[in-house]
């Protein structure tokens, strides 16, 4: 009978736990991350609103949420029509309809209905499952 010594029998089984922990992580813990991810929209988007009285413009960080890598590249291949889409979909608008927070969230949805109908319409899929405004700026 071989006697391991303590020293020993602590690190076969350290490498034993090892070694099972990754082929279990291996198998199991990479099919299960989430396959989403956000494409930011840069340059800013802007805007002019209608005001009657003075210029006022209309400001957006927007970021885009999508659900695999094609759909990220055909969001990416189609950013000008993305683009387009926001500047028609919110320019001439009157600021006081865009200021309440409830009136930006009902407009963000149908901004976002907006892109996926566009999108869908070149490209024969939605792409994007999220639109988010990380800076909303009216000035």
């Amino acid at each position: 009978m071989i006697l391991l010594k303590p020293w020993r029998f602590s690190l076969a089984a350290l490498f034993l736990f090892a070694l099972l922990s990754s082929a279990l992580l291996s198998s199991t813990g990479h099919a299960q991350q989430a396959t989403s991810s956000y494409i930011a929209m840069d340059p800013p988007v802007v805007v002019n609103l209608a005001n009657p009285s003075r210029a006022q413009y209309l400001q957006m960080v927007v970021e885009l949420q999508v659900g695999s890598v094609e759909d990220a590249g055909i969001v990416q291949a189609h950013m000008p029509v993305i683009r387009d889409t926001l500047i028609l979909f919110f320019g001439g608008r009157d600021p006081a309809e865009i200021r309440p927070v409830a009136n930006r969230e009902e407009l963000r949805a149908e901004a976002l209905a907006a892109i996926r109908e566009a999108l869908e319409t070149r490209s024969g899929r939605p792409a994007v499952e999220g639109l988010y405004f990380t800076s909303f700026l009216i000035q």
